[in-house]
Order: C-alpha cells, then structure tokens, then sequence
C-alpha cells in the first residue's frame, strides 16, 4: 500500500479486488472493500462513458484508507442509463445491463414478372413510359448508433436481370406474332 503525507493526515491508497461476472444479458462488476461503508463510496458515469468509482474512509484519527478506480464503458454494448450499483456484505456490484438489439428482420424483395402481351396486327407497339425515379435511401444506424450510408444492390446484377427478362419478353412477342400471322403456312 501506498502512503502519501496530507495536511490532514495520512493516506493510504490502494487498488481494490475485482472481478466481473459476465452474463448473456448483464455483466456485474463486483470490488471488494471490506470495512468500508456504502456512505464511504461515490459512483459517477460520466458523459464520456468513463464508470468512476471511489471511496475513502478513515482508519484512525490521523490515517485515511482510499481508492479511485475508472473503467471505460461502452455505451454500444450497455444500456448506461440503466448501471445500477449496490453495497452488500463488503462487496460493492455494479450491474450493468446490456443492449438489447432487435434482430434484424429479413428483407423479401418482391421480383416482378412481365405479363406477355400480344402485339395487334394493325397497331405497333406503343413504347413503354419510363420507370419511376428510385425512391430515395433512408439513412441506416449500425450496431453502435451511428447513422451510416445505406446499403446498395449491385447494379450490375440489376442491369444483368432487367436485360435478361427484356431478351424473354422480345422473344415471347415474336412467338406470338409468328404464331398469328402464320409464318408456317405451306
């Protein structure tokens, strides 16, 4: 232990046991300090996720025993509003419960399928009108809470698919018509 002169007296400073039991939906972190009261401790969580803990408690008349420990939270992995701390027979635990992350629902992309349609006789085809503009992306969070650009399909495979199903339908049309004008006929 470590012994700094004060005006007030003497200090001795040490480092508490601790050890963290770790769980699926918390993790508690337990700091033994026997002898010491819960009016003896301080628990702080500040803005810059930093878990302070302290406490200091005297010894004799001219002696003070104290600690000061920070450990960095995650504020990605636990849900910090709600740390809870208790003093129980010499043992400090802070329980610090863990986000719970909705699971991801699997997106269904709808493939939509030309309907055939046969050209008349006397009328051409009537150009198709442009498709709709695409809707625009909404911002995405990651795990962390940070917004982050969405993600994109790859155009090439679009491009690949939609050039694709024009070579059917071109194909189904000329079927059609060769099968109605009569190509055949001997």
């Amino acid at each position: 232990m470590e012994r700094k002169a004060n005006q007030a007296g003497v200090h001795e400073e040490f480092e508490p046991f601790c050890k963290w039991n770790r769980g699926e939906d918390r993790d508690i972190l337990e700091i033994h300090l026997q002898d010491f009261k819960k009016d003896h401790l301080r628990v702080q969580f500040s803005n810059q996720g930093i878990l302070k803990i302290s406490g200091e408690r005297e010894i004799d008349a001219s002696k003070k025993s104290r600690f000061y420990k920070e450990i960095p939270v995650s504020t990605s992995t636990y849900d910090t509003s709600a740390i809870q701390a208790k003093f129980v027979a010499g043992w400090l635990q802070i329980t610090l419960p863990k986000r719970v992350h909705a699971p991801e629902t699997p997106k269904i992309e709808q493939t939509l399928k030309p309907e055939p349609v046969a050209p008349k006789l006397d009328q051409q085809p009537k150009a198709e009108a442009p498709p709709p503009p695409p809707p625009q992306p909404k911002q995405e969070i990651d795990d962390s809470g940070i917004a982050c650009a969405p993600r994109r399909r790859n155009r090439a495979v679009t491009v690949a698919a939609t050039a694709a199903a024009l070579a059917v339908l071109a194909a189904y049309v000329v079927y059609i018509y060769k099968s109605t004008v009569g190509e055949g006929d001997n």
